[in-house]
């Protein structure tokens, strides 16, 4: 190795070698860049890179090569075979392009080893090529070429296994250090090795250019080459990544959309499709290659059974979507059950993109809030606007094909009993039942529950009136067998209206109208029945929906106004006034309650009349000089309906009336609609310093439970007892028995319907406390009894009785 040195230290220029040595190094960066670009662009090595990379390593070797020639002083003026160099310089490229491509596309480990060591083969070549074209004479000390063709073979091993670590600075910086070291160390080891003898001819070198230029130029162009495509590849790495990046995005956004995707070429091939796609059809991702066409995307679901179940219709959809280039989307199921909504959209290539959203849970939660809104939720029959839209829809099949069908309305009798009886889990078990039992009575035919206690049925199969009255009968059957609740068996009952199409009405109210008004009669007349609309019932129809309408002008108008009905003690002191409801009516005058009552309460507008009495009389016993006290009676409704203590409490307010001199009056009824809520507004209307009293005592099935239960001040002796006193002495008994009653409990007893002095003797000989009815005073506006409120008079007002 001695004779390399000195070969290096006296026969060279070392500012040439300098350059030499930038040279091959920084070749060398350029050329293990493009190698590495070559082999990372995509899973299979990109020729035009390896080509590149293979060029300037063989330019690299050969201008590296030239320049330490250049640098080569052996004591006299030298030239080359240009020929020879050339193609030395073709060698080194071929070679090492040849090296390059057996590493990149070998995957076993001996391939870097053949390749590395082609590399380093041309770098050989070229050097003794090189060598040879030089115009003197050479003797080799072989030892020492079998050491440079050794360095150079392994360190170009080195270099290319070093590469092909991966696209890292360190790879990268050590695989271009071994690569010029493989060149440098060969080439001087080499030229260590050769002694020259003589010139083989004398060179004239005057003229030429010199050796310094020759060097620069060689390094300034084979410099730039390397710069060149050191900037072209990393300008095309930073693009690759970019696009990469962007794949990578495209890929995360394809795989994480809810839907699958599919898109497809001009020639309807496969281009790409993401993992909800193989998901939904339970594909793999082998099972399709890019390029498959619909034919063979269509067998592939068809070999895995999840092929579209309506695969004519699903194919014919596309088909026309493709034809027409227009967005287009539709619905097909898969075997398995799935809903797949299919949407086609073409793109500017030519091509299209399909997406398929799974949405079957969305059709069947859209199902079920469809269900759910034309549902009744208890029962599960259609309800009130189900049966509207069928109604409507039988009218114009019975228009179209003119014939006729029957509108059924059925009213549970004994629902609310049982409601207040059993609970409100017993009512709804009871409903449920009467869904059945309907539903299986009508055998096909619409049935619907339109209210809490209120079903509706539509017949259209049969001929009408008989197959409607047949179905009457057979629900009729039905409620004969007792229901079976918790509380034990349960008898049932029900009340039928039936109104035919287009014979009782041509709309559907006009013939729902009718078949209430036949319900209403059976109500009336015999519960638990069925009757048909009759024209006779029309009339009473027409005038109750008179009258209700004038009810509901009567109310906005405020034309009701209290009566009062004194009430006296024994001795005839008057103690107070019950308040009595009467309709100034503009045109009918004054219309008594037996007139209105019952359809007030049937369509809620009693609440208002009952607010309106109440305010008037409250501000008129307000007005009084004497505090006498006012009875008014509250409907059930008023209950149910509303806050009547905060009613109450507010009306006194604004009347300026004491709370001590309004007594409340209730029925059963109050109390049998609901316990607890009716418990909690009489305690706060008791709370607020008003009285209590049961009307109608006795005339109940439970009116002792609620004496119990509630905290009453008075009792009121029904009218029918205090009626019979004289000629049934069961009455007389009853009447002692609640005037024992009512004193045991601290309760004061006041009897209503006295209308005879033998009466009026005989309650007080029983010891009743108050008396009121028509031989005390009928009711009468306030002003026929203004002497008894007034305070002219020093003593107590009193009626001679």
């Amino acid at each position: 190795m001695l004779r390399v040195w000195n070969c290096l230290e006296t026969q060279h220029d070392w500012r040439l070698l300098l350059v030499a040595g930038l040279v091959g190094f920084l070749t060398s960066l350029a050329a293990v860049n493009l190698y590495q670009r070559a082999r990372g662009d995509t899973e299979r090595p990109n020729l035009s890179w390896l080509l590149t990379a293979g060029v300037v390593t063989g330019v690299g070797i050969w201008s590296t090569h030239f320049i330490a020639m250049l640098a080569y002083l052996p004591g006299f003026d030298f030239d080359f075979d240009f020929s020879l160099t050339i193609a030395s310089l073709i060698v080194a490229a071929v070679m090492a392009t040849l090296g390059l491509s057996v590493a990149a596309y070998g995957e076993a480990r001996w391939t870097t080893v053949v390749g590395g060591g082609l590399v380093g083969a041309g770098i050989a070549a070229m050097h003794f090529m090189g060598v040879t074209s030089l115009n003197f004479a050479t003797l080799w000390d072989w030892d020492l070429v079998a050491v440079a063709l050794l360095f150079g073979l392994s360190l170009s091993v080195g270099a290319v296994a070093l590469a092909q670590r991966g696209e890292t600075l360190r790879s990268l910086a050590g695989a271009a250090g071994l690569l010029a070291l493989a060149i440098g160390s060969h080439h001087f080891i080499a030229m260590g090795a050769m002694d020259v003898l003589r010139p083989i001819q004398i060179y004239d070198a005057t003229g030429r250019i010199s050796p310094l230029t020759l060097c620069l130029t060689i390094a300034v162009v084979t410099g730039a080459i390397a710069v060149a495509a050191l900037l072209v590849a990393l300008v095309d790495r930073r693009s690759n990544r970019r696009v990469a990046e962007r794949s990578m995005q495209l890929d995360v956004a394809l795989n994480n959309m809810g839907r699958g995707l599919c898109m497809f070429d001009v020639g309807g091939r496969v281009q790409l499709f993401n993992s909800q796609y193989l998901e939904m059809y339970n594909l793999r991702a082998s099972d399709i290659r890019s390029g498959d066409d619909l034919d063979r995307l269509l067998h592939l679901k068809t070999a895995v059974g999840t092929s579209p179940s309506d695969v004519d219709a699903h194919c014919g959809h596309l088909s026309a979507a493709i034809a027409e280039r227009i967005p287009a989307d539709w619905m097909t199921a898969l075997p398995d059950g799935r809903k797949i909504h299919v949407t086609y959209q073409p793109i500017a290539n030519g091509g299209w993109v399909i997406t398929h959203e799974d949405c079957t849970e969305r059709v069947q939660n859209r199902a079920r809030i469809d269900f759910l809104a034309h549902h009744d939720a208890l029962t599960q029959l259609p309800n009130r606007i189900a049966f509207d839209r069928h109604l409507e829809e039988a009218i114009l099949r019975a228009k179209a094909t003119r014939s006729s069908f029957a509108a059924i309305c059925v009213d549970l009798d004994r629902f609310k009993e049982i409601n207040d009886v059993y609970g409100h889990g017993a009512g709804d078990a009871f409903l449920r039942d009467v869904a059945r039992r309907l539903t299986a009575a009508g055998d096909g035919a619409f049935v619907a529950r339109i209210g809490g206690d209120e079903f509706v049925i539509v017949v259209e199969k049969g001929v009408q009136p008989r197959a409607a009255e047949e179905l009457c009968g057979r629900i009729v059957r039905a409620f004969d067998l007792d229901f079976q609740l918790k509380g034990g068996a349960v008898k049932g009952g029900c009340s039928i209206g039936v109104a035919i199409y287009p014979d009782n009405g041509s709309s559907a109210e006009e013939l729902i109208a009718n078949a209430d008004a036949a319900l209403y009669r059976v109500k009336a007349d015999q519960r638990g029945s069925f009757r048909f609309f009759e024209t006779t019932l029309d009339a009473s129809l027409r005038e109750k929906r008179m009258l209700h309408k004038e009810l509901i002008e009567a109310v906005e108008a405020e034309q009701f106004e209290p009566f009062f009905q004194p009430q006296v003690t024994a001795s005839g002191e008057v103690v107070g006034f019950e308040v009595l409801g009467r309709w100034r009516h503009p045109n009918r005058g004054l219309v008594m309650p037996a007139r209105f009552i019952a359809l007030a309460e049937e369509t809620g507008l009693i609440s208002g009349i009952d607010e309106q009495i109440l305010r008037a009389a409250c501000r008129e016993a307000a007005s009084w000089d004497r505090p006498l006290s006012i009875a008014v009676n509250l409907s059930p409704i008023d209950f149910r309906r509303g806050d009547v203590a905060s009613m109450i409490l507010s009306i006194l307010f604004e009347t300026g009336l004491s709370p001590g001199r309004l007594n409340v009056e209730i029925t059963e009824g109050v109390l049998m609609q609901d316990d607890g809520r009716a418990m909690s507004q009489l305690r706060r209307i008791r709370d607020l310093g008003a009285h209590l009293a049961m009307d109608d005592f006795g005339s109940g099935y439970s009116s002792l439970s609620y004496l119990q239960a509630f905290p009453f001040d008075k009792i009121k002796i029904d009218g029918t007892f205090v009626a019979q006193l004289g000629s049934n002495p069961q009455s007389r008994a009853i009447v002692r028995a609640i005037i024992g009653l009512g004193h045991s409990l601290g309760l004061s007893v006041i009897a209503e319907g006295v209308e005879t002095n033998a009466q009026f003797e005989l309650l007080v000989a029983l010891g009743c406390d108050e008396f009121q009815g028509y031989l005390i005073g009928h009711p009468a506006p306030a002003a026929a009894y203004r002497d008894l409120t007034s305070a002219e008079s020093a003593t107590p007002a009193s009626i001679a009785v």
